[in-house]
Order: structure tokens, then sequence, then C-alpha cells
């Protein structure tokens, strides 16, 4: 069971890093704004919630060497776990070189239950196995695309929430508290919020914006969000009863979203739904969102069915 679980780690970092490095050599997307069924607008504005300039202004700032002081993030039974340095690899991207030292007498696994930066969420994804009485350095990598998509133009503070497990029974041993770093960038860092786009839902202190379908993605096509969550409550976004041009289709989303902080995610559609429905243009789309508290798995609310138009 031990040696397939650790396959099954393995196999999942293995495709979330050739989705990544595929999603660069990606065709050139093809995007259509997003608006309402009877032709309304109903634009969400841009936020100017930043402490900085505009992305132009900060590109002396962008350019410059991102460095973090070393900082120990937690303690556990003999576990210590260690922010060294900010590392950016031409391949892999932006990440924090990370020290896990087991100085137990079990083995565990590090990993992360989320990763937010610059107060977005990001989809990063960090697993790290050490034996007892052993030591391992292992980078956590930021998604590039995040990046792109939020318009997040430096890095000025990185929240991470580690977990600890048992290598062997999987049972979650230990939850930290929330390990705040923060680089050199942290006093001009981009705290803009680009939530333009047409609002899909905005009530129960959680806003959902659709802002712009891409048909040319490498899975086939998606709907860009924008998820805004003040609920007090960590939330994750589920998607359901999606149709395109009145065809059912699978809309695949999973978004979750802690509470004050914003997350740019979207659904995607598979190119086999689409062609199994002879779709060769997505202009209309209905879909109803489940949201619930990602902590007790209560529903906050089901929305009813929306319906908005691309172009």
């Amino acid at each position: 069971m031990k040696r397939k679980f650790k396959k099954i780690i393995a196999l999942f970092t293995l495709v979330s890093m050739v989705l990544l490095m595929s999603a660069c050599f990606a065709g050139e997307p093809n995007y259509g704004n997003i608006y309402g069924s009877n032709n309304e607008t109903n634009l969400s504005s841009v936020s100017n919630n930043t402490n900085s300039n505009d992305n132009t202004d900060n590109n002396d700032d962008f350019n410059k060497e991102t460095t973090i002081s070393e900082q120990k993030c937690f303690e556990y039974n003999g576990m210590v776990v260690t922010a060294k340095s900010f590392v950016d690899d031409w391949l892999l991207g932006e990440g924090i070189k990370i020290l896990v030292e087991n100085n137990s007498s079990k083995d565990y696994t590090v990993s992360t239950e989320a990763v937010i930066v610059n107060n977005c969420m990001s989809s990063s994804l960090f697993v790290c196995e050490v034996a007892a009485g052993k030591k391992a350095n292992e980078t956590l990598y930021f998604s590039f695309s995040d990046f792109e998509k939020a318009g997040i133009s430096n890095i000025g503070q990185i929240e991470i929430y580690f977990y600890v497990y048992d290598s062997n029974t999987y049972d979650t041993v230990y939850t930290a508290e929330c390990v705040v770093i923060k680089t050199s960038n942290y006093n001009e860092m981009d705290t803009s919020v680009i939530d333009d786009g047409y609002v899909l839902y905005d009530s129960k202190g959680i806003k959902i914006v659709g802002k712009y379908v891409d048909e040319n993605t490498l899975l086939g096509s998606s709907v860009l969000l924008y998820v805004e969550n003040t609920s007090g409550k960590n939330i994750t976004v589920s998607c359901e009863d999606m149709s395109i041009n009145g065809y059912m289709v699978t809309g695949y989303l999973y978004s979750t979203v802690y509470s004050g902080k914003y997350a740019v995610d979207e659904i995607s559609i598979l190119s086999s739904d689409l062609e199994e429905n002879d779709i060769t243009k997505i202009e209309e789309v209905e879909l109803k969102f489940h949201i619930y508290n990602a902590d007790t798995y209560d529903t906050i609310v089901d929305t009813d069915a929306i319906t908005f138009k691309v172009n």
C-alpha cells in the first residue's frame, strides 16, 4: 500500500510538471469576452487595492533579484522545517528552498494544504518525505500561470500552511500555523487586484467574476474566473450542471479560497466533451456553483442556474 501511494504521489507530481511545461508550448490563446444572456455587461470594476504603482512602473523592482532571510517555519516532535532561500530556476520558475530535518524515530512526510502569494491562492504542490534521522532539501515551486492570470508582477509575501503526516500510516499528525515569509520585494509588492469581467455571483461575502473564455487550452477550453472571499470562512467552489450551447458537458472546477484572499482559477472543459457534441465555438454557457465551507464541508449556497454568452 505504501509503495502504491508513493507511486501515486510521484505520478501526480510528474503530471503536474508535464502540464506546467506543456503550457509553455501551448497554442495561441483564443479569448472570448463574457457578457449576460440579454447582452447586459454587468461588469465588475477593477479594484485598486494596492500598495504599489502599476506593473509598468515596477519594472525596476521586478528585475531585481528576489531574496528571503533564512527562517524556521516550524518544529514538531524532532522535525525542523526551515525556509532557506528564494529560488529562480530557468525551467521550473520561482520558489522557496525548504530544508526538512527529521530528528525523530519515525518516517514523516511534510506537505502543504495551501500556498498564498500576495493574497492570491496558488496551485503550488509540495511533498517531502524524510526517513527517521535523515534530512532533505526540497523546493516549493510557484505556478507561473497563476501569477500571469492574476497579474502579479513581483512576489512580496508568501503564506504557507504546512502539515505533517506519518509516512507509513498516512495519518496527519501535525498541522502548523500559517508561516508568513516576506521577500526583499515586500515593501514594493504588487497587491493590485484585477477583478474586471462579468459578475456571475456576488452574495454572502463571495464574489465570482467571469473574466473570459479561452477555447485553445492544453486540455480543450476553459472559463477563467476571479473568486473573492470576504465571508469569514474558508470556501471551496465547484461547478455543476454545466451546458454549452445547450449540450451538457462536464466542467472541472475545484477552487479553495481562504478567508480574506482571492483566486484566479478556471473551469476546464475537455476537448473530447466538445467534440462529442460537435461544438466548434462556445456561444452560450449555463452552470450552477456549489459553494461550501472548506473546513466543515457544510454547504454555503447552491446557486440557481447562471447563464452567460461569449463573443
